[in-house]
């Protein structure tokens, strides 16, 4: 071959030879995922066959979704035929999982089968197309980001802070049912809205801001978890907070911001959690809780944010104002 020189390629011999643009080999080579071999006289890089066998194992590898840095690490092991063919095998796992997303996607998009055209759902717009062939753990990144941003200079507790984020990010499934899909782009939507970060923003800043201290996290899930759990009941059993029963429950979780927070369980308390209550419901964040629980596949509707309005009716009755509590759903 004319430009081969010592058994090494030129660069554009490797583009023809692989398929691969120069662009790309360059890149590869500039981020260290394919060094060459050596250089012509005038300084042009040269490539062996090892380097086109380790150029295609990299493609391999990032068509299967691996970053460079990652391809860079996988191609500096020692691998054996064994090693290196267990690698393969684990590329074309991921790249049939990416494909059963997009034959899911497809099915409930356009309708398959014997209902075929009879059957056929409104075809999904390229965003939300996007959004559903995302990985689960792609998914989880992309809620991440989203409510990092949200909650950027906002004085969270770091331990409530993780324990949050694993109900509200993490352990997301990697394969969805046609009623998860559709929860998925709804809650991809929703995170995107500028709307939602400010209704979020609007609810947690003031709360944060106002713990004296450090936040107990143990006080507020043993305390706060069971008034939370006796209202919901209450709730379902169509209870009124007014009776003496239905206030000892109120009087709990009043004592459980007070002892999370590291402030007085007085009327001052009550009258603030109500007042930012009233100030700051919107039904955005109760329904990103629904949609969580869809993805998540929890037996039914989260109940927390109909629990939490019978628990502000009932600090309203407790420190007796004569104000009705919004009807718009609250923060589960």
């Amino acid at each position: 071959m004319g430009g081969k020189k010592d058994g090494l390629y030129k660069i554009g011999e490797v583009s023809r030879l692989s398929g691969v643009s120069i662009k790309t080999i360059r890149h590869y080579s500039d981020e260290g995922v394919l060094p060459p071999s050596g250089y012509t006289e005038t300084g042009y890089r040269l490539y062996s066959q090892v380097d086109l066998s380790r150029l295609e194992t990299a493609r391999t590898l990032r068509a299967a979704g691996f970053d460079l840095p990652t391809v860079k690490r996988l191609l500096a092991e020692e691998l054996g035929p064994r090693e290196a063919a267990r690698l393969q095998l684990d590329a074309v796992d991921l790249q049939l999982k990416a494909l059963a997303r997009r034959r899911a996607l497809l099915e409930s998009s356009f309708g398959t089968g014997e209902e075929g055209d009879r059957g056929a759902t409104r075809p999904y717009p390229d965003r939300a197309r996007a959004l559903a062939l995302l990985s689960a753990h792609e998914r989880e990144a992309f809620v991440g980001r989203h409510l990092e941003k949200t909650v950027d200079g906002i004085p969270l507790d770091p331990a409530w802070k993780e324990w949050f984020w694993k109900g509200a990010v993490l352990e997301l499934p990697e394969h969805l049912t046609d009623e998860q899909l559709e929860a998925w782009v709804e809650l991809a939507e929703l995170v995107s809205d500028e709307g939602f970060a400010e209704a979020v923003e609007k609810q947690a800043r003031p709360f944060w801001e106002s713990v004296d201290g450090d936040f107990d996290l143990a006080a507020w899930h043993e305390s706060g978890g069971e008034a939370m759990r006796e209202a919901i009941s209450a709730v379902r059993e169509g209870r009124s907070p007014r009776g003496k029963r239905e206030q000892a429950v109120v009087e709990r979780y009043l004592e459980a911001c007070a002892q999370a927070m590291n402030r007085a369980g007085d009327e001052k308390l009550a009258g603030w959690l109500l007042s930012h209550y009233e100030a700051t419901v919107d039904p955005r964040p109760e329904r990103y809780w629904q949609l969580i629980g869809i993805l998540k596949g929890w037996p039914e509707k989260p109940p927390h944010g109909e629990a939490y309005r019978w628990l502000m009716e009932g600090l309203r009755w407790r420190i007796g104002e004569g104000r009705e509590v919004p009807s718009a759903p609250a923060p589960g």
